[in-house]
């Protein structure tokens, strides 16, 4: 096939449906409480981009989750029958499993291949606005509360779906959440990251954010900038050269102005715009990226 990604699904123990093909019951715990996980990937040309990192974070909130999904051995050939059924160009293939519509019974999975949003393409070549907003914990909370899911990556979107709202209801295309002390966490759907001299730096996961697989990536082609781990505050990214936002979807999305205050001199920096190509380059399969499975 070709002509860009058509969307596509594909149901445990089904294969490839109708789009259109209902994939989940009423009743269903993942429609009903959001009881269950999810992993979105870049596809180009046929090929996922880093699938088993997307697996080995999926097993992970499943576990925090007390979740039975499938093994990956399953998960990959869903994901190969749906994206061979979804054609060529670059695209979105997103992984689901739910509770099922009966906790301890069999679990709901499906594979969901999707175009590329415009508006994705759109930040990621332009650059966006965000603005900081509390989410409302300490930093330690979530890390020293399991039952808080900090880390995992359900379903229970419902708060980052509300936070991007507020974001737009102030005309801003983002959000950076903030800890009560005013710690740098994470964006609704992304990973902050900001240059400082020579470091690029983001916020560790002890503060129960989630691992971000795309941030695996853009560490290992962060050089000559040296990559850190790093607590940060409102006031470090007010005074960074560059900010940016690091997603699976929109890939490196450069940060132009925070809380209405330009970031350097409010464009899109070249640290970013050189991480933002060579992400894109090894998402096409024009560049490897060693070390990063």
């Amino acid at each position: 096939m070709s002509g860009g990604v058509e969307p596509a699904l594909a149901v445990l123990g089904r294969g490839v449906v109708d789009v259109t093909a209902p994939a989940l019951r009423a009743d269903d715990l993942g429609v009903q409480r959001g009881d269950g996980v999810f992993e979105t990937a870049r596809v180009h040309d046929g090929r996922v981009f880093k699938l088993g990192l997307h697996l080995e974070r999926l097993r992970r909130s499943a576990s925090a989750l007390g979740l039975a999904c499938p093994a990956d051995d399953e998960w990959r050939a869903l994901t190969a029958d749906v994206v061979a059924a979804s054609g060529d160009g670059d695209g979105l293939v997103k992984l689901v499993c739910t509770r099922g519509p009966v906790a301890g019974g069999p679990v709901t999975a499906f594979a969901l291949a999707m175009p590329m949003p415009a508006e994705a393409v759109r930040a990621r070549a332009e650059g966006i606005d965000v603005v900081t907003l509390t989410l409302g914990v300490s930093a330690a909370a979530r890390a020293e509360s399991p039952w808080l899911l900090g880390g995992a990556k359900t379903l229970s979107y419902a708060v980052n779906m509300a936070t991007l709202r507020e974001a737009e209801s102030r005309g801003v295309d983002d959000a950076i959440w903030l800890a009560t002390g005013g710690e740098v966490l994470e964006g609704p759907t992304a990973t902050v990251c900001w240059v400082a001299g020579d470091r690029l730096r983001t916020p560790p996961t002890t503060t129960g954010i989630l691992a971000g697989t795309t941030l695996a990536v853009i560490a290992a082609l962060a050089d000559p900038l040296a990559f850190e781990v790093a607590a940060g505050t409102a006031a470090d990214l007010a005074a960074a050269d560059e900010v940016f936002l690091a997603s699976s979807v929109r890939g490196v999305a450069g940060v132009r102005r925070i809380d209405g205050v330009p970031v350097g001199d409010g464009g899109v920096g070249p640290h970013t715009r050189r991480l933002r190509d060579a992400f894109e380059d090894a998402v096409a399969g024009r560049r490897a990226v060693a070390g990063v499975d």
